[in-house]
């Protein structure tokens, strides 16, 4: 289907004048089970199109988004968009030579689940039921989530589409509003694994929490340890944005090349090359060949990050960061190319886990700050309420933090440069792969 809608493309690309397009086109099945207390309700998605197409004409850049295969809509679609384009970077898009990575995203066994549905609400029946038995349960939510993707690429003068398919799994579990764990990938985990996600949760929820006050930290600089999840969406959000070559070009990032940016205990990397890795895919979203980039060595800056826009201003290539990133309640296929970070992995450390809580005497876990999302992007810094953590206390992980009671605020980039401890092990977050780090936060 993906492939005869291109030949389509061809024709209404012809018809109206291009120079040049760059076609990005995803089929996908889903199925979404959702978990609310004892309740389970299951949602199936079959054959849901989408599609970005870039068009060039005349210098000029053009963008429209469309979620129906018709050549007639996509026609106004262009027609329209010709109308308010904007100078054009770059003369003409990529040429894909088929010199592309051989990437692995794809696993039959999700595929075997997806088509046995009774099987998937029973094993999301069976998670229920293993944390309903604990008597720790209050409230529940979950999700389970499997997809089939057909992803495919191209434009006007590549004389053969990139297209793989892609497999996705997810389970999540939150017990209480106090805890949750998942997993996450393009890989079916073990089934055990899944089943026991709200189990395990409900069995090590402290049944005492604590606040600032009583714990006497308000307005304290105190030891934190960073959960993987906390870490990504910092990396993402904050630190990312001054990692891009456009953000280099505009003045306003706080990197410089070849200089300390962070602890020299973090090698930091981005991959689409990662087997089973959520940006794994031969090409970029503009045709660059994917690939891994070594971004900080030791603490020390060794890249920026480029899409072909910002490449193009310093006649140089892109570094296969070209991607559909949306932003606030954008879809993917609605979001225009920005310069994005892949999947997303910092080197482990060799101190174990429970060493780095017993060497604090009085500090916090933190894996979830609420409303992250209104951190300052220019300068890293933020203040944001604990939503998800556990209080240190005499290197054991002890109480809860009292829920609203407890904010932190910290600058992103520093805390990255006051990295202390790196774990050894690391959690698969299925954009990231990450350890536990060490720094330092002020509790508000």
């Amino acid at each position: 289907m993906l492939e005869q809608f291109v030949l389509q493309v061809q024709k209404v690309a012809r018809r109206t004048g291009l120079d040049d397009f760059e076609l990005l086109l995803t089929l996908s099945t889903s199925i979404d089970v959702r978990i609310e207390n004892r309740e389970i309700t299951i949602q199936l998605k079959r054959d849901i199109f989408s599609g970005s197409l870039r068009v060039l004409k005349r210098s000029r850049l053009g963008f429209i988004p469309f979620t129906e295969p018709s050549s007639a809509l996509l026609e106004l679609g262009i027609r329209s968009a010709l109308s308010q384009t904007q100078p054009a970077p770059f003369n003409s898009f990529a040429v894909i030579d088929g010199q592309t990575p051989s990437t692995v995203a794809f696993d039959r066994e999700v595929v075997k689940l997806l088509n046995a549905p009774a099987k998937i609400k029973d094993l999301a029946r069976n998670l229920m039921q293993r944390a309903w038995e604990t008597g720790r349960v209050e409230t529940l939510e979950g999700m389970l989530h499997l997809s089939q993707e057909t992803r495919l690429f191209t434009t006007m003068h590549t004389s053969r589409p990139v297209i793989a398919e892609r497999t996705a799994f997810s389970a999540f579990a939150e017990v209480n509003t106090r805890d949750f764990d998942f997993v996450a990938g393009r890989k079916l985990p073990e089934l055990m694994q899944v089943t026991q996600l709200a189990e395990s949760v409900a069995r090590n929820l402290p049944a005492t929490e604590s606040d600032p006050e009583t714990e006497r930290l308000k307005g304290k600089k105190i030891p934190v340890i960073l959960d993987p999840v906390f870490t990504e969406e910092m990396l993402r959000r904050l630190v990312a944005e001054h990692l891009y070559a456009s953000t280099v070009q505009e003045g306003m990032s706080r990197y410089q090349l070849e200089t300390q940016v962070m602890s020299p205990l973090i090698t930091l990397s981005d991959d689409a090359t990662m087997p089973f890795g959520e940006s794994t895919f031969p090409v970029d979203d503009e045709g660059t060949p994917a690939r891994r980039n070594l971004i900080v060595k030791d603490g020390i800056l060794k890249q920026f990050l480029y899409d072909r826009t910002a490449a193009v201003r310093e006649n140089r290539e892109s570094t296969g960061n070209g991607r559909h990133r949306p932003v606030l309640i954008e879809e993917e296929h609605e979001a225009p190319v920005r310069c994005t970070i892949n999947d997303i992995l910092i080197e482990p450390g060799t101190t174990p886990l429970k060493e780095m809580i017993r060497q604090i005497e009085h500090g916090l876990l933190v894996k979830v700050l609420l409303g992250f999302h209104t951190a300052n992007r220019t300068t890293g810094d933020f203040a944001n309420t604990l939503y998800f953590g556990r209080i240190i206390r005499h290197g054991e992980l002890t109480d809860l933090p009292a829920a609203g009671r407890w904010s932190v605020s910290g600058n992103a980039l520093e805390l990255m440069r006051k990295i202390t401890l790196v774990s050894k092990e690391t959690k698969t977050t299925g954009s990231a792969v990450l350890p536990w780090l060490l720094s330092e936060l002020t509790v508000g």
